[in-house]
C-alpha cells in the first residue's frame, strides 16, 4: 500500500508507537485510551446513533447534560483526574454543561482562597456537589475588566456583601453553563466599604437552590438561546442580574485580599495575582486549539486522499486523487505544521505554567505571573487565529462534500472561531503583547522576561546582520529562518514605537506586530524540541524536521497580514528562494512524511466524528448512508406537507378562473 493511501485506515481505537508517544505525551495518550475504552461501551456517548445537527438545540443540550452526568459518574467511580475528566469532555465534542467545573471554577477556588475557606469550598466541587460557573463578561464590557458595573456593597451590621446589577449594561452576559445547570458562581464585582471603592474582587455566589434548582432569592437568570454557527450547543451560557442578593463575607474569595468584619479592607501584597484567573484558561487554549485544528486537517486529509478529481496528465487514464494537486497540500500541508507547533508548544507553555501555579499556591511568589501573562495572552491570539481560518481552510479543501454537516467541519469551525473573541477579542486583548513589549523596552528590563528576550537586539542591530540566502537550501538552515523572523519582528516593533510616540491610533496594526511576536515564540520553542530529537537521535526526527520547515517558511511566506511582508526586508530573488523552499518541503512532506504524520496522530473514528473520515465505508457511503438516506425530510418524512404542495400546484388554474370571472363581470 503506498504512502498516499495508507493514510485512509482510520483506526478504531489508538495505536500505540514511539512517533505517537512523542506528539501526544506518554500519559496523555493513556488517558485518552481509557477514555475512549470507557466510551465505546456506552451508548450515551455514541457520534453515530443520533444525527446531532437534525435536533433541535435543546434537545442536544438535554443529550449534552445527560453526558455530563455520565462523565460525573465515570470520574467518581473509575478515580479520574481532573485532567482526565476535563479531557474527555473534549472527547465529546459538544462543550458540555460541566465544563467550567475544574477548567475556571475549581483552578479559582484554589488560587484565589484562603486555606479555611478552600477546606469547605474545594471538596463541594470536587464532588459536584455543587456545579460552579465564573461571571465575569457583563453586557457593556468584556475584555476592560476595569469597566464592570456589578457591586458588591459590604454591610457590617449583617456582616454581608450585597451584590447588584445597577444597571441593564452591568448583566453578567455568556456566562457559560449558567443558564440552567450552574448552583454556584465565582462573580467578578466591584468591592464597595463605607462608600469606598476597591476594585473587583472576585465573590462566590450561590444562584440555584441545591435541594430544587430553582432560582435564589434577587437572582435573574436567562439563557441567551443559538450562537452563532450553531456552535457551543452544550453550553447554556447565561444572562444574569442580581438584585440585592446576600452573600456571607466568608464568600469573598480571600487568599489575596480580605475584608475584615469592621470594614477593614486588607490589600493584596502583590496586585499581579489578578492575572491568575485568565491566564489559567489562556493556558489550556495555547495547546487544545492545535488538537481542534490536527482533527479538522486530519478529516481533510482522509478526504482528499479518497477524492479523485480531473487529470493532470492528459494521458493518464485514471482522474487524479486532489491532495496530489498543489492547490490542495499548500493548505493543508502547512496547517499540519503549524498545528504541530500549537500542540507542542502549547504543551510546554501549559506544563511550565502548572508547576509555576503549583509553587505560587504555596508560596505566594507572584513574580513570574506577568511573564505566564504575556505568554497566554499571545498564544491565545495567535494559536485561535491559525486554528479558526485553519479548519475553514480544510473544510473548503474538500470541496462541496465539506460543506455537509456530517462532515463534521461545521461544528469544528462553530466551536474554535468562537475562541477568536471569547477570553477578549483578539485585536483588543492582543494590544497587550505590544503594550508590554514598549513598557520593557522603555524600562529596559526585558532580559527578565524570556518572551520579549529578542527586543535586545533592538537595541544593538548589529546582532541582526543578514545571513547569506542565495538558494533554496539555505531557508532550511535554523540560523536564517531565525533572523528572518525576527528582523521582520523588530522592523514592527520599530514601528509600534514610532507609531506610539507619534500619538497614531495602534489598536489595528498591533495585531500584526502581536502574530509576528507569536510567529518567533513558537519558532523559537519548535526549535528547541527539535534539537532535543536530533541530540536523542529520535528515529521520528526526520518528519519532525520537515514540519519545523515547513512551520517556518509557511509563517514566512504567507503572513497573517500584508504588513508583515513588507516588514522583511529581502530581495526579489531572495522571495523566490524563499517561495521554491516552502514549496520542496511541502512536496517532500506529502511524498515522505505525510500518511506517517497522520497515523501518528491516529485519530480514532470517533474522534474524528465525520462522514469523510469513517473506518468502514468509503466518503462517498457514509454520505449516502448516514445523509440522505437517513434524513428526517426524505421518503415519506415530510408527506404531511405533500397535500399543500399539490394544491400549490392547481393555484394557477384557480386563480386563473376567478381573474376570469371578475372579467365577465
Amino acid at each position: 500500500m503506498d504512502k498516499t493511501t495508507r493514510g485512509r485506515q482510520i483506526p478504531k481505537e489508538p495505536i500505540e508507537g514511539p512517533f505517537t508517544l512523542f506528539l501526544w505525551g506518554e500519559e496523555r495518550f493513556k488517558r485518552r485510551k481509557s477514555i475512549l475504552k470507557a466510551f465505546a461501551a456506552n451508548p450515551i456517548f455514541s457520534k453515530t446513533s443520533v444525527v446531532v445537527p437534525s435536533l433541535a438545540r435543546k434537545d442536544v443540550w438535554t443529550r449534552a447534560a445527560l453526558q455530563a452526568r455520565e462523565l460525573i459518574r465515570l470520574k467518581l467511580t473509575e478515580d479520574w483526574s481532573h485532567v482526565q475528566f476535563m479531557e474527555a469532555i473534549r472527547l465529546t465534542d459538544n462543550m458540555l454543561p460541566v465544563q467550567p467545573q475544574f477548567r475556571i471554577f475549581l483552578s479559582n477556588l484554589e488560587r484565589q482562597m484562603s486555606d479555611e475557606q478552600k477546606a469547605i469550598w474545594a471538596p463541594k466541587a470536587e464532588r459536584f456537589e455543587i456545579f460552579g460557573s465564573y461571571a465575569q463578561t457583563e453586557l457593556g464590557h468584556g475584555s476592560n475588566v476595569r469597566g464592570l458595573e456589578t457591586t458588591a456593597t459590604f454591610d457590617k451590621e449583617r456582616d454581608e456583601f450585597v451584590i447588584n446589577s445597577p444597571t441593564l449594561s452591568s448583566t453578567k452576559y455568556w456566562i457559560g453553563t449558567t443558564g440552567v445547570w450552574a448552583t454556584h458562581s465565582i462573580v467578578v464585582a466591584r468591592l464597595i466599604v463605607d462608600g469606598e471603592e476597591y476594585g473587583n474582587h472576585l465573590f462566590l455566589t450561590q444562584i440555584r437552590e441545591l435541594d430544587t434548582q430553582r432560582l435564589m432569592p434577587g437572582v435573574e437568570i436567562y439563557e441567551l438561546g443559538p450562537k452563532a454557527f450553531q456552535g457551543m450547543l452544550g453550553t447554556d451560557n447565561g444572562a444574569m442580574q442580581f438584585h440585592n442578593v446576600r452573600i456571607p463575607r466568608s464568600q469573598m474569595l480571600a487568599r489575596n485580599a480580605q475584608v475584615l468584619q469592621d470594614g477593614t479592607y486588607i490589600k493584596p501584597k502583590n496586585e499581579k495575582h489578578s492575572y491568575g484567573s485568565m491566564v489559567t484558561v489562556r493556558a489550556i487554549m495555547a495547546e487544545s486549539t492545535g488538537w481542534d485544528l490536527l482533527k479538522a486537517v486530519a478529516v481533510a486529509y482522509h478526504y482528499t486522499t479518497f477524492r479523485k478529481q480531473f487529470r493532470k496528465d492528459g494521458n493518464q487514464q485514471e482522474e487524479t486523487t486532489v491532495i496530489e494537486y498543489a492547490s490542495v497540500k499548500h493548505r493543508l500541508v502547512p496547517l499540519l505544521a503549524q498545528a504541530t507547533a500549537l500542540v507542542l508548544v502549547g504543551q510546554k507553555i501549559k506544563r511550565a505554567y502548572d508547576e509555576y501555579t503549583a509553587d505560587y499556591i504555596k508560596t505566594g511568589d507572584f513574580s513570574q505571573l506577568e511573564d505566564f501573562h504575556l505568554q497566554t495572552v499571545g498564544a491565545k491570539v495567535y494559536s485561535t487565529e491559525i486554528t479558526g481560518h485553519g479548519v475553514e481552510t480544510c473544510r473548503i479543501a474538500c470541496g462541496g462534500h465539506g460543506y455537509h454537516a456530517l462532515s463534521g467541519f461545521g461544528r469544528m469551525y462553530a466551536n474554535s472561531i468562537n475562541a477568536v473573541t471569547y477570553e477578549g477579542d483578539n485585536y483588543v486583548v492582543g494590544q497587550q503583547v505590544p503594550r508590554a513589549i514598549l513598557k520593557h523596552w522603555r524600562g529596559k528590563t526585558e532580559g527578565s522576561f524570556p518572551t520579549l528576550s529578542y527586543l535586545s537586539k533592538l537595541r544593538d542591530r548589529s546582532q541582526l546582520s543578514m545571513p547569506e540566502i542565495e538558494s533554496e537550501q539555505d531557508w532550511l538552515r535554523p540560523k536564517v529562518q531565525r533572523w528572518a523572523l525576527e528582523e521582520r519582528l523588530m522592523n514592527l516593533v520599530q514601528q509600534h514605537i514610532e507609531d506610539t510616540e507619534a500619538g497614531r491610533d495602534t489598536s489595528y496594526a498591533c495585531h500584526a506586530l502581536t502574530m509576528a511576536h507569536g510567529d518567533f515564540v513558537y519558532w523559537k520553542g519548535f526549535e528547541e524540541l527539535l534539537s532535543e530529537l536530533e541530540g536523542q537521535q529520535t528515529a521520528f526526527v526526520k518528519p519532525v524536521k520537515a514540519l519545523f520547515n515547513a512551520f517556518a517558511l509557511s509563517v514566512l511566506q504567507n503572513p497573517h497580514h500584508a504588513s508583515l511582508a513588507s516588514a522583511l526586508p529581502l530581495s526579489q530573488a531572495q522571495h523566490k528562494t524563499l517561495r521554491l523552499a516552502k514549496s520542496a518541503v511541502i512536496e517532500e512532506i506529502t511524498t515522505n512524511h505525510l500518511a506517517d504524520v497522520i497515523e501518528a496522530y491516529g485519530f480514532t473514528e470517533f474522534e474524528l466524528d465525520s462522514a469523510l473520515a469513517r473506518s468502514d465505508k468509503n466518503p462517498y457511503e457514509a454520505l449516502f448512508e448516514e445523509g440522505a438516506v437517513r434524513s428526517e425530510m426524505s421518503g415519506n418524512g415530510m408527506s404531511h406537507l405533500w397535500p399543500m404542495m399539490v394544491d400549490t400546484r392547481n393555484m394557477w388554474r384557480r386563480i386563473e378562473e376567478e381573474k376570469a370571472g371578475k372579467a365577465k363581470l
